[in-house]
């Protein structure tokens, strides 16, 4: 594989015009940041430019500083850079821009209402050359940028680190896995979508010696966060432990350089978010290759997202009034915000958030295809971007529940057998959040499989009116 330092040069750069966006997209290992400190960094010392480097997390540009030392080059956060704005501080003049994980803009507006400042400020940049780094550029295609981005390369799915994939529904499976590969020596790392459920499960390895890591901002689990291993990671890499337990927080940019055989996801990632985990792990020299395992959302969990983001990107169509009419006056999409007019502090101006907008139409892309099959989606996520890779579906004692659907079919299921039924799918742990498992939980397990429905009636039985289960196949 030829790294990006050897395929671009100082006069690749050179030839850039002022005001442009130029979109180096490539896949992880590729040799993006190195190429610009080999060739950008070298060319603006020498015509004495200057050099915006932003990132997305502060552990990025620690990890950054420790490499690269220039007096041509600003480190900084996009979002320092949106603190000043905010303020209506005005930034200083640079000759290029470089945007680190340029997908930032989009992926973070969902909990980052000030993303739109950094992007406007980029957008609206007409001195400086912009130049977009990311392996995963698709969220971009949505953002309204003044001009258009000059693709300079693409990325290559086949160059990938993993090696075999494993899907599941159950966190029991990936549990029991993991346990097997600590026996073997093996290290892992389990990012989650949920700081609570991270640090739930580290507790289950505490034999281990388990690290956890949250956003610093998370002030729930400040005391909980393993700062020295944070420090570590950014200083060398490295963890020198057998297993951490980690949220977003560290899931973009940050690189672990040592040799972590899989990697956890868990929640409902997005196929960003895969990609993004994923990456965090180095080939090295070694040219690693990792295990990834899959937890799947259940249809449920993705329908409910998708009709909520289709509800909101109604509001473009039809207007404020006629959503508000349509959907309650206390409501808003989520892209929607009120800016209280300066002069009239009773009135409110509607302003929308582009870059939660572009949110909204990227994610609606990975998850509409999901609501009626979140394990196919899933599967052609994965043959798609790492492609010649085996996947496998983890097995379960869900099996168990295939049998006595097949067992009952047409059957009238009566209090006993509901209760048979029930088990089952606890054994399966195939419940709602609560624990609990009734009419709605497998009805939407049997939607999911698309071979079996359930119907519920008032039959007299023995005499006594009760509520009966009838297994029909489609």
């Amino acid at each position: 594989m030829a790294y990006l330092s050897e395929k671009f040069t100082a006069d690749d750069f050179r030839g850039m015009k002022a005001g442009f966006n130029y979109g180096f997209w490539s896949e992880p290992d590729s040799g993006k940041t190195r190429m610009i400190f080999e060739h950008l960094v070298p060319l603006a010392e020498q015509n004495e430019r200057k050099i915006l480097f932003l990132y997305p997390r502060s552990a990025i540009g620690d990890q950054l500083k420790n490499k690269y030392v220039s007096e041509s080059v600003d480190y900084r956060t996009y979002q320092s850079i949106e603190s000043d704005l905010a303020r209506g501080i005005i930034l200083p003049k640079y000759d290029y821009i470089v945007c680190d994980e340029a997908h930032y803009f989009i992926e973070d507006a969902s909990f980052n209402d000030e993303t739109e400042r950094s992007f406007d400020y980029i957008n609206q940049e007409h001195h400086a050359i912009k130049i977009l780094l990311s392996g995963t550029p698709e969220p971009l295609r949505y953002a309204e940028f003044i001009k258009p981005v000059i693709d300079m390369c693409f990325v290559d799915y086949s160059n990938h680190n993993v090696e075999v994939v494993f899907l599941t529904r159950n966190t029991k499976l990936i549990e029991r896995q993991i346990k097997q590969q600590l026996e073997k020596g093996q290290q892992t790392l389990v990012f989650s979508s949920s700081a609570t459920s991270a640090y739930e499960l580290s507790k289950k390895f505490l034999e281990h010696d388990p690290f956890f890591i949250s956003s610093k901002n998370n002030q729930t689990f400040k005391s909980k966060n393993d700062e020295d291993v944070r420090e570590r990671i950014i200083e060398c890499e490295q963890t020198n432990r057998k297993i951490g337990f980690m949220t977003a927080a560290m899931n973009t940019g940050i690189n672990f350089n040592e040799d972590v055989r899989n990697v956890v996801i868990l929640g409902s990632p997005t196929s960003v978010e895969i990609r993004q985990t994923v990456a965090r792990v180095r080939k090295g020299e070694k040219n690693r290759k990792v295990r990834l395992y899959l937890q799947v959302p259940f249809g449920q969990a993705i329908r409910t997202k998708v009709e909520t983001m289709k509800r909101d990107l109604e509001f473009i169509d039809i207007g404020i009034h006629e959503w508000q009419r349509k959907y309650g006056v206390k409501r808003t999409p989520s892209f929607i915000w009120h800016e209280t007019d300066r002069i009239d502090p009773d009135l409110a101006h509607i302003k929308i958030n582009k870059m939660r907008l572009a949110k909204v139409k990227s994610d609606i892309s990975d998850f509409a295809s999901m609501s009626s099959n979140t394990v196919g989606t899933y599967q052609r996520i994965v043959e798609k971007y790492y492609p010649s890779t085996s996947i496998h579906w983890l097995k379960s004692p869900s099996e168990s529940i295939e049998k006595f659907l097949e067992e009952h079919i047409e059957n009238i299921l009566v209090k006993e057998d509901q209760q048979k039924m029930k088990e089952i799918f606890k054994k399966s742990e195939i419940t709602s959040r609560s624990g609990t498992v009734g009419p709605k939980v497998i009805r939407d397990y049997l939607y999911q499989k698309k071979k079996y429905s359930l119907q519920t009636k008032v039959k007299s039985v023995n005499g006594k009116k009760q509520q009966v289960w009838i297994i029909t196949k489609l």
